[in-house]
C-alpha cells in the first residue's frame, strides 16, 4: 500500500471509529431509519418519489420511463460506483476505451458518444444533485451516501438540458436532517487486496434550523490485468469525501450547500489482445519473434494478461453547489448553481506493446529520454466548468395547469496538453509490423528517412476550447380531464464554442529527413506517414517555420497536422409533447414525442485537421417516439411497467480509432427501435422480487451515408457503418433480482439477495470491417452473449444498527469485452492486430456495517 493509501485509509479510519463510538449512545436515545423498507406493514410495495420531471413525483405516475434505484438496492446489487448500474438497469450501459476517466461512455437504448475525446460530449447526461457533470469521468467517485439513482430513457432536454439526446442519469445524495444525529460506517474487504471504507455522519447545528452532513470514502484495489513485466493495471486507488450545510430560513426558503472533492491515481486501462497480424515479422530487424506482444489470444484473456506496461492517469476533482428554494406568491422558485474543476495527468507506455515504440505524457520512458520540460504542469487535462439554473413552478386554473419555467446558463474552459515520443523501437517495430516482407536492414523507416533514427523525436500540443450554453425553458401539464393530461415542453438552446490547437514544442527529426530525401523516400506516402506519425509530427505551421519548402510538399499538405482557431456556433428548439390517461389510480397510459439535441464540437486531436478537414463536427439531433403503460397490481403487491420506443437519430457523432489516427464525423442517420418491461413483486412478507426485459434494435440503416465514393460530402468511414448495429448495443438485455429477508431471533435477522444480467451478443468496435470491405470483417468484434451473476449474504441486528456480509460479483467468472480496437501500426489489410478492453472478473469479499 502507498503513502497516499495509509493516509487515506487512516482518514477514513478516523471518520468511522467516530462513527462507531458515538453509535451506541446516540442510538438508544432516538429512533430512526435511513433506509427504506422493502415494503410497508401492509406487504404494499413502496412508492418511489422521483424529480425526472424536475418536480417531486410518484414514479409510477409521471409518463416518463425511469429505473429508480434505492441506496439499499444499490448496497444488495453491489454496485458501487457508476460503472456498475447496468447490474439493476437493463437499458443502462457503461464502459471504458483507453482511459476510464476520459474514455468512459455511457449508453441508453443502444444509444452512446464512443471514443475517448475530450472534444466530445456524452449522449447521456450526468447529474449530481441537480448539477450537470460535463464528462462522465468525472462522475467515477463512490457512489456515497447515496438516497437514489434515477436512469432517465429517452431524450430529456426538455427539463434536464444539453447533451441529454439519449438520457440521463440522475443521482441524488442524503440532504441533512435538522431534527436528528445520525451516521454509518462500512468497511469491505475483498480479492485483489480490495479495501473500502465510507463513513458519514449528520448533525444538526441548530435543531430544525441548520443541519451539517459529512461522508467519505477510500476505495483501493490490485489491478486484475498483469503486463510482461509483472506492472498491474485496472486499479483502483480513490479518495472521495462530501460536507453539506442545509438551512432552513422559514418563510424565506430553504438554502443547501454542497462540496465535494475526489482524487484518484488508478492505473487504467490494459487492452488484451486477441489476436496479432498475420503477416509481421520481426526477426528480420534484430527484435523478438513476438515482437513485444507475448500474450495473445484466448489463454490471454482467460488469464487476464496484457502487453501493456505504465498506464497512469491520476485525477483530481472538486466541486462546490448550492440550491435555494423559497415559496412565493405564484409559485416555488429554485436557483440551482454549480463550479467544478476537473484535472487529470497522463503516464502511458501507449503503443500497447512491451516493445519501445512510443510513449504518452510524462512516462518513465519520456522522462528517461530527456529533451521535454514536463513540468509544471506534466501534460494536464485539466476542465473547468460553471452552471446556472433558474426555475419557477407553480399551479394555476384551480390546479388544471402545472406550469414551469426556467433559464439555465453554463460555461467550460478545456486547456489539455498532449505530448508523444518516439522510443529506440519505432522504426523497427514498425517495419516489423508492417513491412515484414521488406527486410531491408537496419529497416526500411530507417533507410527512408535518409538514416535519421527517429528515437526521441516528439511533439507537445495544446488544445483549448470554451463553451458557453444559454437556454430558456418551460414544461406544462394541462389537466384536461380527471383522467387525461397533456404535457408540452419547449426549451431554445444557444451554444457556442471557440476551438484552438497549437503545437507548442518538437524534435522532428526523422520526418524531417524523410521530408528531404526525395528520392531516397522509396515508401512515399508510407514513408511520410509513419516517419511523420501524425501525433509526434510538426504541424505544418510549425513547419514553415522550419523549412518553407517542406511545407510546400504535397505529402506534407496532405499527411501533417495543421493547427486552428475556430468557432462553432448552433442553436436549437428542443420539445416535447406527451399525453397521459389514467383510466384507475393504479393504471396510466401514456405517448410521447420529444425532438432532442446534442451540441457539436470540435475534435481535439492533432490529426482533426489533416489534409485541410474540418476540426468540427456537427450537432446530434433525435426524434423520439415513446409509448407506454405503468400499473399496479394485486393490492400493489406488484408493479409492471412498459415501454415501446422509437428514436430517429441525424448526424449522429461517432469517433474512430483507425490504428493511427483519431477520426470524428456525423454519421446521417442512426435508430434504435425496441421495448422495455420492468416488473416488481413482493411475493411475500421477506421475499421480493424483480425482473426486466429490454429488447434494442439500435443500429445504422443500410442508407446511413453517402455511398457514392464521387459524390460531395462522401465520409468512407461512415459508409462503412451502414447496415451495422450501433457498437456495444446488445439485442436482448435481461436482469432478474431477488431478496429473501427474515427475523432468525428476537433481535437479529438475514438476508440473501441475488442478481443476474443477461446480455445476447453485440458488437465492440466502432467500425465492423475494414473501411469499405464489407468482405473483410474486423476480427474479435462480436462479444458472445453472457451471463453475470451477483450474490450477497447477510446477517445482523434488526434496528439495522450493525449488519456482516458476504458478498460476490460475477461469480461465474465471465470474461466480457467491451471495447475492441486496431492495434497502432501492426498488421495489414485484414490481417489488423486487434485487442479489446474487458470488464471486472469475479470479486469477492466481506463487508461490515453499523448505522446509528
Amino acid at each position: 500500500m502507498s503513502k497516499n493509501q495509509r493516509v487515506n485509509a487512516v482518514l477514513l479510519a478516523g471518520i468511522s471509529a467516530v462513527a462507531l463510538a458515538a453509535g451506541p449512545s446516540i442510538a438508544a436515545a432516538q429512533e430512526q431509519s435511513s433506509e427504506p423498507a422493502a415494503s410497508d406493514d401492509s406487504g404494499q410495495l413502496p412508492t418511489i418519489i422521483v424529480s425526472a420531471t424536475r418536480r417531486a413525483n410518484d414514479v409510477q405516475d409521471i409518463p416518463i420511463a425511469v429505473t429508480a434505484i434505492s441506496a439499499q438496492q444499490l448496497e444488495r446489487a453491489g454496485v458501487a460506483d457508476i460503472t456498475a448500474i447496468d447490474s439493476v438497469a437493463p437499458s443502462f450501459n457503461l464502459n471504458s476505451f483507453g482511459t476510464s476517466t476520459g474514455g468512459t461512455t455511457l449508453r441508453i437504448r443502444g444509444v452512446g458518444t464512443t471514443g475517448n475525446n475530450t472534444g466530445l460530449e456524452s449522449a447521456v447526461g450526468v447529474f449530481l444533485d441537480g448539477v450537470y457533470l460535463s464528462r462522465p469521468g468525472i462522475a467515477l467517485g463512490d457512489l456515497l451516501d447515496v438516497e437514489r439513482v434515477e436512469v432517465l430513457r429517452g431524450p430529456q432536454g426538455t427539463l434536464f438540458g444539453r447533451n441529454t439526446s439519449a438520457g440521463a442519469l440522475d443521482i441524488r445524495t442524503r440532504k441533512p436532517q435538522l431534527d436528528i444525529v445520525e451516521g454509518f460506517a462500512n468497511a469491505t474487504y475483498g480479492n485483489f487486496d480490495l479495501i473500502n471504507v465510507q463513513a458519514g455522519i449528520n448533525v444538526p447545528v441548530v435543531t430544525d434550523k441548520i443541519g451539517l452532513r459529512f461522508a467519505g470514502a477510500v476505495r483501493d484495489r490490485d489491478g486484475y490485468i498483469e503486463g510482461p513485466t509483472g506492472i498491474e493495471s485496472n486499479s483502483i486507488e480513490r479518495l472521495l469525501l462530501r460536507g453539506q450545510v442545509l438551512f432552513d430560513l422559514g418563510s424565506a426558503g430553504e438554502l443547501r450547500i454542497i462540496g465535494d472533492y475526489t482524487e484518484g491515481d488508478d492505473s487504467c486501462c490494459h487492452a488484451i489482445w486477441i489476436r496479432d497480424g498475420s503477416t509481421v515479422d520481426f526477426d528480420a530487424f534484430g527484435l523478438p519473434a513476438n515482437g513485444g506482444a507475448p500474450n495473445v489470444g484466448e489463454d490471454a484473456l482467460e488469464d487476464l494478461k496484457s502487453n501493456d506496461g505504465q498506464f497512469d492517469t491520476p485525477f483530481e476533482t472538486w466541486g462546490l453547489s448550492a440550491e435555494y428554494n423559497v415559496d412565493i406568491p405564484f409559485g416555488e422558485l429554485t436557483y440551482v448553481a454549480s463550479y467544478r474543476d476537473f484535472e487529470v495527468r497522463t503516464a502511458l507506455e501507449t503503443d500497447y506493446t512491451q516493445l519501445r515504440m512510443f510513449t504518452a505524457g510524462a512516462s518513465d520512458q519520456a522522462r528517461a529520454l530527456g529533451g521535454q520540460n514536463f513540468e509544471p504542469l506534466n501534460n494536464p487535462t485539466r476542465i473547468k466548468s460553471t452552471t446556472h439554473e433558474l426555475r419557477l413552478q407553480g399551479e394555476a386554473f384551480d390546479g388544471g395547469l402545472d406550469w414551469l419555467i426556467g433559464a439555465y446558463y453554463s460555461w467550460e474552459k478545456i486547456e489539455e496538453k498532449k505530448s508523444l515520443t518516439l522510443l529506440d523501437q519505432f522504426q523497427s517495430g514498425v517495419s516489423g509490423g508492417l513491412f515484414g516482407a521488406l527486410p531491408l536492414q537496419p529497416n526500411p523507416l530507417f533507410l527512408t528517412a535518409g538514416g535519421v533514427d527517429a528515437t526521441g523525436d516528439f511533439a507537445s500540443n495544446r488544445y483549448e476550447q470554451t463553451g458557453k450554453s444559454f437556454s430558456i425553458f418551460t414544461h406544462n401539464v394541462f389537466s384536461v380531464t380527471d383522467q387525461l393530461d397533456l404535457t408540452v415542453g419547449l426549451r431554445y438552446v444557444d451554444e457556442s464554442k471557440d476551438g484552438t490547437f497549437t503545437q507548442v514544442d518538437g524534435e522532428y527529426d526523422a520526418c524531417l529527413g524523410t521530408l528531404g530525401a526525395g528520392a531516397g523516400n522509396f515508401l512515399g506516402v508510407g514513408g511520410v506517414a509513419l516517419n511523420c506519425f501524425v501525433f509526434v509530427a510538426p504541424s505544418l505551421e510549425v513547419l514553415e517555420g522550419i523549412n518553407p519548402a517542406f511545407a510546400a510538399n504535397p505529402l506534407a499538405l496532405a499527411l501533417l497536422p495543421r493547427e486552428f482557431d475556430d468557432t462553432f456556433e448552433d442553436d436549437e428548439l428542443i420539445y416535447t409533447i406527451n399525453a397521459t390517461f389514467r383510466p384507475s389510480e393504479d393504471i396510466t397510459f401514456y405517448g410521447s414525442f420529444t425532438h432532442g439535441f446534442k451540441s457539436g464540437g470540435f475534435n481535439l486531436d492533432a490529426s482533426a485537421g489533416v489534409g485541410g478537414a474540418d476540426p468540427r463536427f456537427a450537432s446530434e439531433e433525435v426524434d423520439a417516439y415513446e409509448i407506454g403503460m405503468k400499473a399496479e397490481l394485486l393490492d400493489r403487491r406488484a408493479r409492471i411497467n412498459i415501454a415501446l420506443f422509437d428514436t430517429v437519430l441525424s448526424d449522429f457523432q461517432v469517433l474512430d480509432f483507425t490504428g493511427v489516427q483519431f477520426q470524428t464525423f456525423n454519421v446521417d442517420k442512426a435508430r434504435s427501435t425496441g421495448f422495455e418491461v420492468e416488473g416488481q413483486a413482493q411475493l411475500s412478507d421477506g421475499l421480493s422480487a424483480n425482473a426486466a426485459v429490454t429488447y434494442t434494435d439500435a443500429r445504422y440503416p443500410s442508407d446511413c451515408a453517402e455511398q457514392d465514393p464521387t459524390a460531395a460530402g462522401f465520409n468512407p468511414n461512415a459508409a462503412t457503418l451502414c447496415g451495422a448495429s450501433l457498437t456495444n448495443a446488445p439485442d436482448w438485455t435481461v436482469v432478474f433480482g431477488s431478496t429473501y429477508e427474515a427475523p432468525i431471533s428476537d433481535r437479529l435477522e438475514f438476508f440473501l439477495s441475488g442478481t443476474a444480467r443477461y446480455e445476447s451478443s453485440r458488437r465492440t468496435s466502432t467500425l465492423p470491417s475494414e473501411v469499405l470491405r464489407p468482405d473483410l470483417p474486423l476480427p474479435g468484434d462480436i462479444q458472445d452473449g453472457n451471463v453475470r451473476v451477483n450474490l450477497r449474504a447477510g446477517i445482523g441486528a434488526d434496528d439495522g444498527s450493525w449488519a456482516l456480509e458476504i458478498w460476490g460479483n460475477n461469480v461465474f467468472d465471465e470474461r466480457v469485452r467491451t471495447g475492441t480496437f486496431t492495434v497502432p501500426l501492426r498488421g495489414a489489410l485484414g490481417n489488423r492486430a486487434r485487442a479489446s478492453f474487458v470488464q471486472d472478473p469475479a470479486t469477492y469479499g466481506v463487508t461490515v456495517r453499523t448505522r446509528f
